[in-house]
């Protein structure tokens, strides 16, 4: 292996953990929430009020922030880069659901969800940055 090899490999790494983190918490939270609050949504699954999907807009943006802090801390070299890489990739799988529940889901929701995947990864990023260049990590 070459040693110009290694960062493309980290990069894939990076991207793919991150990807990887936001996809199981999302469906992790998906499961918890539906078991905490099993009235909050019907036998199809579907939300029965907009609190349930207020609920679960925040916890999707919350999991891409993390995902970004993954992705740019495993990166180190062009953590925005990666970070974008990854929050591009979630958006190509989650614009799938989308076309998938656009006659189910509130419109709000599915755009809510679209729009806060970029802005949250790169939030994440930033997180990354600010706790790698805080004296206390060093």
């Amino acid at each position: 292996m070459n040693s110009g090899d290694v960062p493309i490999v980290r990069s894939i790494v990076a991207v793919g953990a991150g990807f990887f983190a936001v996809t199981v918490l999302s469906a992790a939270a998906d499961v918890a929430f539906t078991q905490m609050a099993p009235n909050a949504f019907d036998a199809s699954g579907l939300a029965r009020a907009d609190s349930a999907l207020f609920v679960k807009l925040a916890y999707e943006t919350v999991f891409a922030l993390i995902a970004g802090y993954v992705t740019a801390r495993i990166a180190i070299r062009r953590p925005f880069l990666h970070a974008g890489a990854m929050a591009a990739l979630a958006l190509a799988g989650r614009a799938l659901v989308a076309v998938g529940e656009w006659d189910v889901r509130p419109g709000w929701f599915i755009a809510g969800i679209l729009l806060l995947i970029f802005p949250a990864a790169l939030l994440g990023a930033k997180l990354s940055l600010w706790n790698r260049e805080s004296p206390s990590s060093r």
